[in-house]
């Protein structure tokens, strides 16, 4: 998977780093995985559309966000490794913060773990 990494997001020269799983354990692999098919969802679409014309906080936004953050943390391990990652995510899914989950998404696709 080539992604632009999360961090570099608004420099117009963020390097792409062709991502690989080789070095992740079997749990950042699984939240990896998990993060990736939730980017290729419809909800991912209409998410990232909301979040782009500014609408966020709202019960729609928060529809999308608990259909695109439940399947990322049923697989999120209980380990210290994944536990503030979990935390953040849950409280995104409280709060119908959308533009968050979109970066924490991301984040996580990438590295498995913050």
């Amino acid at each position: 998977m080539r992604e632009i990494l999360p961090h570099w997001h608004f420099s117009p020269n963020a390097p792409v780093k062709d991502v690989g799983m080789k070095g992740m354990t079997r749990g950042d692999r699984a939240v990896a995985e998990a993060c990736r098919r939730a980017m290729e969802t419809e909800a991912w679409k209409e998410l990232e559309i909301l979040e782009s014309v500014g609408v966020r906080f709202t019960g729609l936004v928060g529809r999308f966000v608990s259909e695109i953050a439940m399947p990322v943390l049923e697989v999120m391990p209980g380990d210290s490794f994944h536990q503030g990652a979990k935390a953040q995510l849950s409280h995104m899914v409280k709060t119908r913060d959308g533009g968050e989950t979109i970066r924490i998404i991301k984040t996580l696709a990438v590295k498995g773990r913050f």
